[in-house]
C-alpha cells in the first residue's frame, strides 16, 4: 500500500510540473504572438508611408485625393499598431512613447495641410512642410520598429 502511495504522490507531482510548465509555455508563447503581430502591424504601416511618401517625392503621379486616401491607410495601419502594441504585456518604453507622439503630430501636421487642396492637383505639389512631415513619419516609424524590437521590417 505505501508502494502505491508514494507512486500516486510522484503521479501528481509530475502532474503539477507539468501544467506549470505548460502554463509558462503558453504565456510565453502568447507574448511571442503579441511580439510578432506588432512587428507584423509595423510592416503594414511602413509599406503605407512608402506608398504615401513615393507619391510626394514626386516618383509617382499621385492626386491630393489619392494622397489623403493614402492618409487614411495610414491611420488604419497605425491603428493596427496601437492595437497590437496595447495587447503587450509590458507597458512600452519611453521612447516607443515618443516615437507615437511625433507620429501622430506628423500625421495631423499632413492632414492639415492637405485640406483645402485641390483634390485633382499633383501631390508632388504640396508644401515642403508636408514632406518634411510624411519623412517624420519614416523616421517616428524606424524608432518605434527598433524600439519594439522587430529588426529591419522595411
Amino acid at each position: 500500500m505505501r508502494r502505491f502511495a508514494v507512486l500516486a504522490t510522484a503521479a501528481v507531482a509530475v502532474g503539477l510540473l507539468a501544467t506549470g510548465c505548460s502554463s509558462t509555455d503558453e504565456a510565453q508563447q502568447t507574448t511571442e504572438n503579441a511580439n510578432a503581430a506588432v512587428c507584423l502591424s509595423l510592416e503594414g504601416l511602413a509599406a503605407t508611408v512608402e506608398g504615401l511618401s513615393t507619391g510626394v517625392t514626386g516618383t509617382g503621379d499621385v492626386t491630393v485625393s489619392q494622397g489623403q486616401e493614402a492618409i487614411n491607410q495610414v491611420d488604419g495601419a497605425y491603428q493596427a499598431v496601437l492595437t497590437n502594441i496595447s495587447k503587450l504585456d509590458e507597458a512600452v518604453s519611453d521612447e516607443v512613447s515618443t516615437a507615437q507622439s511625433q507620429f501622430e503630430q506628423a500625421q495631423m501636421q499632413i492632414k492639415e495641410g492637405l485640406t483645402g487642396l485641390d483634390g485633382d492637383s499633383s501631390l508632388s505639389d504640396v508644401p515642403e512642410e508636408e514632406k518634411q512631415a510624411i519623412a517624420q513619419l519614416s523616421t517616428s516609424y524606424e524608432e518605434m520598429n527598433s524600439s519594439l524590437g522587430c529588426g529591419d521590417a522595411s
